[in-house]
């Protein structure tokens, strides 16, 4: 039987999950994948942040129309994906992954949306192969970040040798953290670069990334910034029917364009 859909409040619930593991070659990680929406819609690509999985997508996937295909992977080290076999968590890393994701689903355009740590590998992946980015959604993060939401991220590396062990996790991700997507420089190179339609999204509450960091990164990418209400860093678990609504609002005249 096909996948259905049902009314959730004033969305339509698109088709999904459908669930499969992508082997990317014969030396590196396989990646567990999730996908929402008709296999023939206008795709989506959904990165979580760090120590995050697929499943934080859900809530919000679920409440976007099913002309939208959602990609919705477990990073590398993450959720039911293989840890990396040498390590290797850069954002480089990372992105070469998406790179042969797509290329393994034959989807040579998309759009990208990521939250924190994803939107840092979305947005290196949007600067460094614009053809294949139409549009970029960085949510709570963006190419600055508050110096107190990066000394908390940073003294996450602190855990303890059986702290690590426990984490949901490879712990040898926080190795990364410090430097992980290069710093405000950088990124704006990599945004500009871009030239994508550009959304920045942010909790109302956010520590991580305040309105006038905000502001600036759309400035500089030419796109507009929406506060999510009743959230903070967790835009998308907090309040998903908020960030399902602003997603729909920016992708739907892009699908329909056929960008």
């Amino acid at each position: 039987a096909g996948a259905k859909c049902r009314a959730v409040g004033r969305f339509l619930t698109a088709p999904g999950p459908r669930e499969s593991r992508i082997p990317l070659t014969a030396s590196g990680p396989a990646i567990h994948l999730v996908e929402w929406g008709r296999p023939d819609g206008f795709p989506v690509v959904f990165l979580h942040g760090g120590a995050h999985d697929a499943s934080r997508w859900s809530e919000v996937c679920q409440r976007l129309p099913d002309t939208l295909r959602c990609i919705v992977p477990d990073q590398r080290g993450h959720g039911e994906s293989d840890h990396a076999p040498d390590g290797d968590y850069s954002c480089a890393a990372q992105v070469a992954d998406l790179v042969g994701l797509l290329d393994a689903l034959a989807v040579e355009r998309c759009a990208l949306v990521g939250h924190s740590m994803g939107g840092l590998n979305a947005l290196r992946f949007a600067g460094t192969r614009p053809e294949r980015a139409a549009a970029l959604v960085l949510i709570d993060v963006g190419t600055d970040t508050r110096r107190a939401g990066l000394a908390a991220v940073r003294r996450s590396r602190g855990h303890s040798s059986p702290q690590r062990a426990s984490l949901p996790f490879d712990a040898r991700l926080l190795d990364f953290v410090p430097t992980y997507g290069g710093d405000a420089g950088e990124r704006r190179r990599l945004l500009v670069a871009s030239n994508a339609p550009l959304l920045v999204l942010r909790g109302a509450w956010s520590r991580i990334l305040p309105a006038e960091a905000a502001e600036a990164c759309a400035r500089l990418g030419g796109g507009t910034v929406i506060t999510i209400p009743d959230a903070g860093h967790n835009a998308a678990q907090q309040n998903p029917e908020a960030v399902a609504r602003a997603l729909d609002r920016f992708l739907r005249p892009l699908a329909a364009a056929g960008h």
